[in-house]
């Protein structure tokens, strides 16, 4: 964790932004909900900072204003408490014999008085001119209790800036990579649902991460049933927090077993035989008096990189990074030694190179198995040469490097190293924010399976939401394999180059549409697929069919 966060990091930001990697400002009103992330302020992407920054109206809670003052000046701006986590009840008509939930303060009446309190607030003010913002914890798609917002002012065009979910910030907390991962929370499925916790154990490959355990106790015991005993698991609390953030590795079964001096409060589980690979656990060598930091620089623009990610690179002795991350970064990285080569070295880590040559797979590569061992080992010789001398080592990666990372190896590989992540915005993120809409929002699913195509046709079968890195795979490919599982009338979108300002573009349809809306088009590397019911409460998408009836791709994708 970082000590605060550095004047010449604010200013790093501020260069950034200057340059116009943050977009132009609107002239008339607007309105936006903002992503601020998880945990500490210097979790802020930098284009959240110049959201707010620009907002002349802020609705925010005194807790989160606080918070936010090291990175934030709220002087001058009107900041409006008391419109938070009201999402409860929203578009539903009250029941006549009302049971409320244990989280909910007030009555159904009251919800939707509240609700219709802000958004005569938030209209009026988009009216006058102002940029109106509304700023939201974590990932705001992700369990969000305020992209209500969005389809209660969609007339206004409104948007959403992505943030760090917590998601990501545990990742970095236990230093482990993921493949295949589950969002989820301990809710009892509705009838017609697949995706509760006993269906979700059935898939041992993937990483079940459940947000929102309130009851722990309670749900461990379901998943001790479901996992065998053994199966690690680790909970993290406070993700993102300095100085409170904790991570505890185990088992179901001693989970289940024993809980004591663990916080459900702020708590996500994690379950799966990926996290035999956690690092966070581990104890440097007393000899090694430099450090190790594995930087996630966020997808798309600049300004998705994080006030932390700059604080690293301000103070790196010695940085590794990719071309492509050079040149987006060169002002910040200017006069900085930073070797390049190294970035993508995964293939064949840690495997026999006899084996990999009867597999075959050494052919699907640039380098031959005996040439990726060879880098490999020339990088870590040149990191634990630097950190022995005392230096601070980054190595820079593109989104959440923990999430499909072509780096995170280096964690095992320098596991007698003192290391740290620095958590990034994935695109995943980012292509969640330019659809506009909660993604465990489902009518038939409240979890969000991450996969690619080598898992795609085996994690459809739970007809969740499904979320595609998609790495170059043949679009129709995709859908063939998503098509087995799910009816042709489910939604679908498609996220093209996610997170930069100029370039995104989002394609809605069905999955048995899509095809014809993709048409012939050559998709680059950088494009994301959905597919679940969530989409169909999007804005722009309820825009579109109060419109004209009917989903134009075309204006969606142009934003109208």
């Amino acid at each position: 964790m970082l000590q605060g966060i550095g004047k010449k990091t604010v200013l790093a930001a501020s260069l950034l932004l200057a340059l116009g990697w943050a977009g132009a400002a609107s002239a008339a009103g607007s309105f936006q909900v903002v992503g601020i992330g998880p945990g500490d302020a210097d979790l802020l992407t930098l284009r959240a900072v110049n959201a707010i920054k620009d907002a002349e109206v802020v609705f925010c809670n005194a807790k989160t204003k606080d918070k936010l003052a090291s990175a934030i000046d709220f002087s001058g701006k009107q900041v409006i408490d008391g419109y938070n986590i009201i999402f409860w009840h929203h578009g539903q008509e009250c029941p006549k014999n009302e049971v409320r939930h244990a989280k909910q303060r007030m009555s159904c009446e009251e919800y939707h008085q509240k609700q219709a309190e802000f958004a005569k607030l938030a209209r009026k003010a988009v009216a006058e001119g102002k940029d109106v913002v509304m700023l939201s914890g974590g990932d705001p798609t992700i369990y969000g209790p305020d992209i209500w917002t969005l389809r209660e002012l969609h007339d206004l065009h409104p948007k959403a800036v992505p943030g760090l979910s917590a998601f990501n910030a545990a990742n970095a907390a236990l230093e482990v990579g993921l493949g295949e991962v589950v969002l989820t929370a301990p809710f009892i499925s509705k009838d017609g649902e697949k995706d509760s916790l006993e269906q979700l154990a059935k898939h041992e490959d993937a990483t079940v991460v459940i947000f929102m355990p309130w009851d722990m106790q309670k749900t461990f015991d379901r998943l001790a049933k479901a996992y065998p005993t053994d199966t690690p698991a680790a909970i993290v609390s406070n993700a993102g927090m300095e100085g409170k953030e904790k991570a505890v590795l185990g088992t179901v079964g001693k989970f289940a077993a024993d809980l004591s001096g663990i916080d459900g409060g702020r708590s996500i589980i994690y379950v799966g035989k990926q996290l035999d690979r956690a690092q966070f656990a581990k104890t440097p060598a007393p000899d090694k008096k430099g450090k190790f930091y594995l930087v996630g620089m966020g997808p798309g623009d600049p300004d998705l990189a994080t006030l932390r990610a700059m604080e690293v690179i301000k103070k790196a002795d010695l940085i590794f990074s990719g071309s492509k991350l050079n040149e987006k970064f060169a002002e910040v990285l200017a006069g900085k030694q930073v070797i390049e080569g190294y970035h993508r070295l995964f293939p064949f880590y840690g495997k026999d190179c006899a084996e990999a040559e009867a597999s075959g797979r050494r052919r699907k590569e640039r380098m031959s198995c005996e040439e990726y061992h060879a880098k490999q080992n020339e990088f870590a010789a040149m990191v634990r040469k630097a950190v022995a001398e005392g230096k601070t080592v980054a190595m820079l990666d593109s989104g959440d490097p923990l999430v499909y990372g072509p780096c995170s190896w280096s964690l095992t590989e320098l596991s007698d190293l003192d290391t740290d992540v620095v958590p990034g915005l994935s695109c995943f993120n980012a292509a969640n924010a330019a659809l506009k809409t909660g993604v465990t929002e489902g009518e038939k699913s409240h979890s969000v399976i991450l996969a690619s195509g080598w898992s795609a046709e085996d994690m459809s079968a739970l007809q969740s939401t499904m979320v595609l890195f998609t790495m170059r795979q043949e679009f129709k490919d995709f859908i063939d394999k998503l098509s087995k599982h799910y009816a042709p009338e489910t939604p679908a979108a498609v996220v093209v180059k996610a997170g930069y300002a100029n370039e995104e573009r989002v394609v809605q349809g069905t999955l048995g549409t899509m095809l014809d809306k993709v048409g012939a088009e050559k998709l680059p590397f950088e494009y994301m697929l959905y597919v679940g019911d969530f989409l169909n409460k999007s804005p722009d998408r309820m825009t579109a069919e109060t419109a004209s009836g009917q989903i134009n791709p075309v204006q969606l994708a142009q934003g109208e």
